[in-house]
């Protein structure tokens, strides 16, 4: 008889009992399966097999690519292709999918590892099983951003009115952008926008395109309390105003009061008059768009008046022959100048008489006027020696001297400058004249006038008669003298603020004006 079983086989016969064992080998296989569903078939035993179906949900495995094969990747830089769809990198480590460039919205799929070029996208409805990913995009190097709006903090605080200065380059022109605060703190220029807070010195700027961060740069001056050391200064400080602060304006200073206005010359001709609308000008002339001003020689100017007629026949044209551009103008200006009886803490000035002119309040400037008392040219300390001691020096007196009473020297105040001279006889009529700062600046003899030229004024520093030299001169006598100038010296001092050059070019005038008899 024979039974069968699943694992074993059993035979009897008449003499003997045998049992056959079946021999099976286990062998483990894996397999990924990428799939959502999937049907598993499997045999239970030997002999019989039995085909079972069983549904079974899988995690989706994730992509994962490396870009390149050394980083870094600059942030912002990254788009790729999948499965002809575009996905882009935002900045802040996203693979993003359906990205809007204008609103800066989309799905984030998966990240990005800047630094070793590794992506990961795991969350990808109805992704396909295979695709070709194709970089159309990627910009390799140091890390960096691109910014058209930015806020930051400056290193110190307050910061100084109009002591303001940020600049960037464009990323796709490299356009440089400059901006500048006003001494309210708003910020402009080159289409940059923005304020900074003066007092605490938190700024907010926007550039008018996107601009490289590494490109951002501030300059800015700020306000520092520091103890004042009297030996520095040359005084005590505890006579100075607590915000440092000092007067410009005193009591029974001289002011000058000025205003200037330009207008617009209609159709320019010969023989135009053109009226400033206001008399007793101080000052008055034509120039072109460009600040060129017109030739002298093309007008006349009646200041009396308050008018000026352009010459007949009439040329545009500067004093080189060049012509004028654009536009003419007539620039006038008028000044009055007061004494100032009181100078109020609110910056209120209390003139001693009325002005004559009408100024206009928001155009009107006010200077104090350096008072330099009654200038005139002179001549002094004249001596005559055997030989030459020195400017200033003294030595004994020379058989020729100069009849400085009957035959002065004549000097006036436009060629009069302040200086030390030698006249040194190289025969006993011939002589050169030779100045402490000048050297020698001219020669002459005996027999006629000497009126050396003084080249700035076109005038002679000064003459000497010839009648005042008569005889007994030799070779090596010196004369020296001094001469002062119709003039005062003044010690200018031009302060310049740290910070951001704002013009190309940069100057000041200097007026000298007076009384005389």
């Amino acid at each position: 008889m024979t039974i069968s079983n699943v694992a074993t086989l059993y035979r009897y016969e008449a003499d003997k009992v045998a049992q056959n064992r079946a021999q099976y080998t286990r062998e483990t296989a894996f397999e990924v399966i990428r799939a959502h569903n999937c049907d598993v078939s499997y045999q239970l035993a030997a002999g019989t097999s039995q085909t079972v179906t069983e549904a079974k949900t899988m995690a989706q495995s994730p992509w994962r690519f490396e870009l390149i094969e050394r980083g870094p990747i600059v942030p912002g830089s990254v788009i790729l292709q999948i499965a002809g769809e575009l996905f882009f990198d935002d900045a802040e480590g996203n693979i993003v999918r359906n990205y809007s460039t204008s609103t800066g919205a989309g799905t984030v799929v998966g990240l990005i590892d800047y630094e070793s070029t590794r992506c990961t996208i795991d969350n990808y409805t109805g992704r396909p099983l295979t695709a070709t990913v194709t970089p159309i995009a990627i910009v390799v190097g140091d890390d960096w951003s691109v910014l058209n709006r930015t806020t930051f903090r400056t290193s110190a605080a307050p910061l100084r009115p109009n002591g303001f200065n940020v600049r960037a380059d464009n990323v796709e022109t490299a356009v440089q952008y400059n901006g500048q605060a006003d001494n309210q703190g708003a910020i402009t220029g080159d289409g940059i926008t923005g304020d900074v807070d003066l007092q605490k010195g938190l700024a907010e700027i926007t550039f008018p395109a996107p601009v490289l961060a590494s490109t951002v740069f501030y300059n800015a001056v700020s306000y520092k309390q520091i103890p004042l050391d009297p030996a520095i200064l040359g005084l005590d400080p505890v006579r100075l105003p607590s915000d440092g602060r000092v007067p410009i304006v005193r009591d029974a200073d001289i002011l000058v009061i000025t205003h200037t206005k330009k207008d617009l010359v209609n159709a320019p001709a010969a023989g135009l008059v053109v009226n400033a609308g206001r008399d007793r000008l101080h000052d008055a002339w034509f120039e072109d768009s460009v600040g060129t001003r017109l030739d002298p020689a093309q007008y006349t100017l009646n200041k009396e008046a308050g008018t000026a007629t352009l010459a007949t026949p009439f040329v545009a044209q500067d004093a080189e022959n060049n012509a004028l551009v654009g536009d003419l103008f007539f620039v006038h200006r008028i000044d009055d100048m007061a004494l100032c009886t009181e100078a109020r803490i609110d910056g209120t000035l209390q003139l001693a008489q009325p002005l004559y002119h009408n100024f206009p309040a928001d155009e009107t400037w006010v200077a104090s006027a350096v008072y330099l008392g009654n200038l005139r040219g002179r001549v002094k300390n004249f001596a005559c020696y055997v030989t030459d001691p020195g400017y200033g020096g003294t030595g004994t007196p020379s058989n020729g001297q100069y009849n400085l009473v009957n035959y002065p020297i004549a000097i006036d105040n436009r060629g009069s400058v302040p200086e030390r001279w030698k006249i040194i006889f190289t025969s006993t009529t011939a002589f050169r004249l030779l100045g402490e700062h000048r050297g020698q600046v001219a020669t002459g003899t005996t027999a006629v006038d000497f009126s050396p030229l003084n080249p700035q004024s076109g005038t002679p520093f000064f003459t000497i008669k010839s009648d005042g030299w008569g005889a007994g001169w030799a070779t090596g006598n010196t004369a020296v003298f001094e001469t002062e100038a119709a003039a005062a010296p003044l010690w200018l001092i031009r302060t310049v603020l740290p910070g951001q050059a704002t013009v190309e070019d940069d100057s000041l005038k200097i007026e000298l004006r007076g009384d005389h008899n």
